[in-house]
């Protein structure tokens, strides 16, 4: 089993986003996944709920709760013990034992980054953090960091160009998260891929041809996911 989190100091930046999109773009790779809900809030019981009344949800992708370290280790010894091929995880923000104990476990820590001058800073610091705690922990051979860029608009003006080319000296995703309402509606739709099958079946054309471009986008995100994961040992 593999284990993908997201983590980042800053909130708004996309990680439930991020999650759901890869939730779908697994799903319809034919894997088995599932998700540890550790937020107090719960917004992926709600995001199940929701679309459970759509009749977008995949009943195979199960919800583990995790308020604590050890509720973390057990949730991934479930996972694992359920034939998961894929566990997501969406963290809190900042430092704290909970997420050292999904951070130490992951085979690939995403950090989602909007392109801002108040994400940047924030994006640099949590990449810095997730260095010291890999190499703290000896894991410089097995767990991959790397920046996602989110909320990125259609159009990209020169100066978010040259902030996007300043951060190539890093690790980023080839792939871009593009500020789509399709993508936005997730929390209220449900799985995008079940969506867009739920659109095309309806007839809906302009609706689903939305739906389309957004699941083409997240489908690109999850291979190159599949790619960075399936070189880990």
């Amino acid at each position: 089993m593999k284990i993908i989190s997201l983590v980042s100091f800053k909130g708004g930046v996309g990680k439930t986003t991020t999650l759901q999109m890869l939730s779908s773009a697994l799903l319809a790779r034919g894997h088995r996944v599932a998700l540890i809900e550790s937020d107090d809030n719960v917004p992926l019981n709600q995001w199940r709920e929701n679309a459970r009344q759509q009749g977008t949800w995949d009943e195979a992708l199960d919800i583990f709760p995790a308020g604590s370290a050890g509720a973390v280790i057990e949730a991934m010894e479930a996972a694992e013990a359920a034939g998961v091929d894929y566990l997501l995880v969406d963290t809190h923000g900042g430092g704290s034992d909970l997420n050292n104990a999904v951070i130490t476990n992951s085979s690939l820590v995403i950090v989602p980054t909007a392109i801002t001058s108040a994400d940047l800073p924030r994006t640099i610091e949590t990449l810095a953090y997730l260095t010291k705690v890999r190499k703290t922990e000896g894991l410089d051979g097995s767990l991959v960091l790397a920046i996602l860029i989110t909320r990125l608009p259609l159009v990209v003006n020169k100066s978010r160009q040259d902030e996007i080319d300043a951060l190539s000296r890093l690790p980023v995703f080839q792939t871009h998260v593009r500020d789509r309402d399709a993508l936005a509606r997730m929390e209220r739709t449900g799985l995008l891929h079940l969506t867009l099958a739920q659109r095309e079946a309806s007839g809906s054309k302009v609706s689903a041809t939305h739906f389309k471009t957004a699941m083409r986008e997240t489908l690109e995100l999850g291979d190159e996911v599949l790619t960075i994961v399936e070189r880990t040992s």
